[in-house]
């Protein structure tokens, strides 16, 4: 009786535990260094240690992979929440200060590069960072606060200044705001925040 090597059944490629997670943390540092026309998924197979057809397997393709990487941060949705929450006058900070603080964290700072950069060229991208700004600016600071018809406006002029330092600091790395301290960038940045969500705003020359 000669000896044969046992066979696998079909279905899912061979692959080690938790290859799901090591795959979706390849392909936030991919999309973070090349953006989503850049990365590939056999590099990003490559960075997780796993056979491509595996990528395959759990994300179908790369359109499937990459609306998984630019879900926000867990936890950030919360942490936006409570900086939304407090005294109206200290909102800007708050907002600043929480945009920055997941910038700053190593854990979150690629999946917000991969949120950005592809937002600039990607749909799913941009509903993903849409939502996140607008939905919780909206709903859970401005609600009550402003009128209504000046609520979305509010908060894209605010986040104009927000992504703006995001991409100013962390994408293009420019001197010296790089390398600020973080707490001279929420002393900087909260201001225009705050005069943007609360202050008055000028009038326009469309509505006069």
């Amino acid at each position: 009786m000669s000896d044969s090597a046992p066979r696998r059944r079909p279905g899912r490629p061979a692959g080690t535990t938790g290859a799901r997670e090591q795959i979706l943390d390849a392909a936030r540092s991919e999309f973070a260094a090349h953006g989503y026309r850049g990365a590939t998924l056999r590099r990003i197979a490559a960075r997780a240690g796993v056979d491509p057809a595996l990528v395959h397997h759990y994300f179908g393709d790369k359109d499937g992979l990459f609306a998984e990487t630019v879900e926000p941060p867990a936890g950030v949705a919360d942490r936006m929440a409570e900086a939304l929450a407090g005294p109206p006058d200290q909102l800007g900070e708050r907002v600043a200060r929480t945009f920055l603080g997941v910038w700053e964290s190593p854990k979150t700072r690629d999946q917000m590069l991969t949120v950005v950069r592809s937002a600039l060229t990607h749909d799913v991208a941009r509903d993903r960072l849409r939502g996140l700004v607008l939905g919780r600016v909206l709903d859970g600071a401005l609600a009550g606060t402003v009128p209504e018809h000046e609520r979305r406006l509010r908060v894209e002029l605010a986040m104009t200044q927000v992504i703006g330092i995001a991409l100013a600091r962390y994408v293009v790395e420019l001197e010296p705001l790089a390398t600020l301290p973080v707490d001279d960038v929420v002393a900087l940045l909260a201001p225009a925040v705050q005069r943007h969500l609360l202050g008055p705003l000028p009038a326009l020359p469309s509505q006069g």
